[in-house]
C-alpha cells in the first residue's frame, strides 16, 4: 500500500514537470523578444564585429565584470549595457519593400551580440531551482541606426525579419553601446588607492629637478624629499599633504589612444616626459605614469595675449600599465596632483599662527 503511494507520487511529481516543460516549449512568444529582462542572471557578454574585433565581458560577482580574461571592466559602461539589453523593445518591423536591403546591410555591417546566463534545468514556478548552467539565450545583430536615429536595425539569430529596436524613455540610437572594441570596455582607472593605502608617491619633473620630491609614509608620519638636494624637507604644511594623497582614489584618464600609428606613439614617448609619477601601496607595488606634452591644435592662441600656443593647456599624453597603454588625459583630473615640491613648504603667516 505505501510502496503504490510512493510510485504515485513520483508520478504526479514527474507529470507536473513534464506539463511545465511542455508549458515552457509551448509557449507563444514574440519572435523578435531581443530583452533579457533578468540581467541578475547574465553571466557572460560576447560580441564580435564585422573588422574582426571581438570582446568577451564575464561577470566576477555583482558589481564587477571582467574584458577578455584580462583587465576590469568600466562599472558605468557595464550599467548602461545592462539597462540596454534589459529594455530593448520592437518598435516596428522592417517594411517588406525594404527587407531584403536591411538584411544586406546587417550581413555587412553589424555587431553579433550572444548573451550567456544562468538558467536552471528545473524550474518549478520560479520558487524551486535546480542544477544551474550557464546557457547562450539570446544572439542577435545590431545594425545600423534608422534615418530618424531614434533605433537601429537588428535582427534575431535563426530569423528571417529584421525589424526596428529602439530603448523607451531613450532619444537616440544604439549601435555605441554595442561595441567589439576592447579599450571601450577597459577600466580607465590608473591609480585607485586610499590614503592609508599608498606607502610612497615620487614626482619627477624633467625641466625643474627643484619642484621634483617623494612623500613617504612611515607608520602616521609623513615626510618629503627634494630629490634634487636628496634633503628632508622641514616645516610642511600637513594639511596639504594629507589632501594630496586623498587624491589618488580614483584617477582615471579620458580615452586609450593604442590605435594610434606607431611611429605617431614613439615620436612622441621619444621626448624626456614632462613629469614620472610613481605610487607605491603598502604591499610595494608600484604604478607609474609617465606624461607627456600634447601640441596645441594649428593656429590655437591665447585667449587674453592672443598669442600663439604650442601646447596644449587642456589635455596630454601618458603611458600607464607598466608602458603598455597610450592614453589620453586631462589637466584638470591632474592639476591636484602634478604639484612642485615648493606647494608643501607652510607660509611664514602659518608658520607666527602656530608658534
Amino acid at each position: 500500500m505505501h510502496k503504490n503511494k510512493y510510485i504515485l507520487l513520483i508520478t504526479i511529481v514527474l507529470a507536473v514537470i513534464a506539463l511545465i516543460f511542455i508549458l515552457k516549449s509551448s509557449k507563444t512568444t514574440m519572435k523578435a523578444d531581443f530583452a533579457v529582462k533578468d540581467v541578475s542572471s547574465i553571466t557572460k557578454i560576447f560580441m564580435s564585429d564585422k573588422n574582426n574585433n571581438t570582446v568577451t565581458i564575464k561577470r566576477l560577482d555583482e558589481k564587477n565584470w571582467q574584458v577578455n580574461d584580462k583587465f576590469p571592466a568600466r562599472n558605468d559602461g557595464m550599467a548602461i549595457l545592462l539597462e540596454t539589453v534589459s529594455g530593448l523593445h520592437v518598435r516596428e518591423p522592417v517594411t517588406i519593400a525594404g527587407r531584403n536591403t536591411i538584411i544586406k546591410w546587417l550581413a555587412a555591417k553589424s555587431v553579433k551580440v550572444e548573451i550567456y546566463q544562468t538558467v536552471y534545468r528545473i524550474d518549478l514556478f520560479n520558487k524551486i531551482k535546480l542544477f544551474p548552467h550557464e546557457k547562450c539565450t539570446k544572439v542577435y545583430y545590431v545594425g545600423d541606426e534608422t534615418q530618424d536615429n531614434q533605433g537601429n536595425f537588428m535582427l534575431l539569430e535563426g530569423s528571417e525579419e529584421p525589424y526596428i529596436v529602439s530603448l523607451p524613455g531613450f532619444r537616440g540610437f544604439l549601435s555605441p553601446r554595442f561595441t567589439a572594441l576592447e579599450s571601450d570596455w577597459r577600466k580607465r582607472v590608473i591609480f585607485e588607492l586610499k590614503m592609508n593605502d599608498i606607502k610612497s608617491v615620487k614626482i619627477e619633473y624633467s625641466s625643474s629637478p627643484q619642484s621634483s620630491f617623494e612623500i613617504s609614509r612611515s607608520n602616521k608620519n609623513y615626510e618629503i624629499k627634494l630629490l634634487s638636494s636628496n634633503q628632508i624637507m622641514n616645516g610642511f604644511d600637513t594639511l596639504k599633504v594629507f589632501n594630496y594623497m586623498n587624491s589618488f582614489s580614483n584617477v582615471g584618464f579620458e580615452a586609450f589612444l593604442n590605435d594610434l600609428k606607431k611611429s605617431d606613439i614613439d615620436s612622441i614617448v621619444s621626448h624626456k616626459p614632462m613629469a614620472i609619477l610613481t605610487v607605491t601601496d603598502i604591499a610595494g607595488k608600484s604604478k607609474s605614469l609617465k606624461a607627456f606634452f600634447k601640441l596645441a591644435e594649428f593656429g590655437s592662441v591665447d585667449e587674453i595675449t592672443n598669442k600663439p600656443i604650442t601646447i596644449d593647456r587642456d589635455r596630454f599624453y601618458g603611458l600607464v600599465n607598466g608602458e603598455k597603454d597610450f592614453v589620453l588625459l586631462q589637466y584638470y583630473v591632474f592639476t591636484p596632483i602634478l604639484q612642485p615640491a615648493s606647494y608643501f613648504k607652510m607660509n611664514v603667516e602659518k608658520k607666527s599662527k602656530e608658534k
